[in-house]
C-alpha cells in the first residue's frame, strides 16, 4: 500500500487486538481482491455472493471501484498492508437513498467485530437468510429483521444524521 493511501486509511482494532487499515480501493487491488477471495472458504464467498464465486473479473472489480456506482474499501492488517484481509461495497441502487452494503472478510478474521465496523455508515443489506453473522450485523445496527420469504433478505438500518 503506498504511503499516502496509508495516509488516508482508517484503523480498527480487531478483538485478537489487531489493528487494521482500511482505505479506498483502487483499480490495480485487484490481485489482492483475489488472493483475499482465494483465502476464503466457498461458504463465505457464497455468504458474500449467494454463489459460488471464486474470484472477481477485472470488469467487475472496475465496477466496484468506479465511485460513480459507489465505494469499495479495502482492508488489510497495519503489520502487512499488502494483504487484504477484508472488501466492503457500498454500491448504489435504483432506490433513491437505497445503498446496497457487501463483505467478505477472510474465514481467520470473522467474529472479531470488524464487520461490525465496516458496517458503520450502511443503508441498505442484502444477504441470504441464513447468512446468520451478517444478520447479527444488521440486527446490532438497529434494522428490524423480517420473516425471510426467500433465501434472500432485504433489510433496511437507519443511519443517524
Amino acid at each position: 500500500m503506498p504511503a499516502a493511501a496509508l495516509d488516508d486509511a482508517t484503523t480498527y482494532l480487531l478483538a485478537s487486538g489487531e489493528l487494521t487499515l482500511t482505505r479506498l480501493a483502487r483499480a490495480d487491488d485487484l490481485d489482492q481482491i483475489n488472493a483475499l477471495h482465494a483465502r476464503c472458504t466457498l461458504a463465505t464467498r457464497f455468504s458474500r455472493y449467494q454463489a459460488a464465486r471464486r474470484d472477481l473479473r477485472p470488469a467487475e472489480w472496475r465496477q466496484l471501484t468506479d465511485p460513480a456506482r459507489g465505494t469499495t474499501w479495502i482492508t488489510a492488517l497495519a503489520g502487512d498492508p499488502e494483504q487484504a484481509v477484508a472488501v466492503t461495497h457500498l454500491m448504489r441502487t435504483d432506490r433513491d437513498g437505497v445503498r446496497e452494503l457487501g463483505l467478505l472478510i477472510e474465514d481467520s478474521r470473522q467474529r472479531q467485530r470488524l464487520g461490525t465496523q465496516l458496517t458503520g455508515h450502511a443503508i441498505a443489506v442484502m444477504t441470504g437468510a441464513d447468512n446468520r453473522a451478517m444478520l447479527t450485523i444488521a440486527r446490532n445496527r438497529g434494522a428490524v429483521l423480517p420473516l425471510p420469504t426467500s433465501s434472500t433478505v432485504d433489510l433496511d438500518i437507519p443511519v443517524a444524521g
